[in-house]
């Protein structure tokens, strides 16, 4: 089921695009944020703590403001249990000086055996 985001800014069309590849969401923003409104707006599959390998997870996270949210890491963990993939900002749109949460999160998945297997795309790394 589609979810329609709030138009928050310029950068919500490709927030949008994100979302339509996604099954679940992850993210938690102080009020002001587009991450916040995101989470409303995917209501019970927001941070729901439930995922499968065939979950693609949409992960947004406040940039540099005063009053940020860190990244739910957490929930990240969840997900990343049940071997889900991640969709979150391309490393043109995180490499944005304002996008330090998608910094975080890209470093975070990294560490966790995450590839990025398409701009903003993650996936589980696979050994042989």
């Amino acid at each position: 089921m589609r979810v329609i985001l709030p138009v928050t800014g310029p950068y919500t069309a490709k927030d949008q695009i994100k979302s339509d590849q996604a099954t679940k969401f992850i993210g938690q923003g102080s009020s002001r944020s587009s991450t916040e409104k995101y989470r409303k707006a995917w209501g019970e599959r927001a941070n729901c703590g439930d995922y499968t390998d065939r979950d693609v997870v949409f992960i947004s996270v406040e940039g540099n403001r005063g009053g940020r949210k860190e990244p739910d890491f957490e929930e990240i963990k969840r997900a990343i249990a049940a071997n889900a993939s991640f969709i979150t900002d391309s490393l043109l749109n995180r490499s944005r000086p304002y996008n330090i949460g998608e910094r975080q999160v890209a470093q975070y998945l990294d560490l966790m055996s995450y590839t990025e297997t398409a701009p903003g795309f993650w996936q589980p790394s696979t050994t042989e």
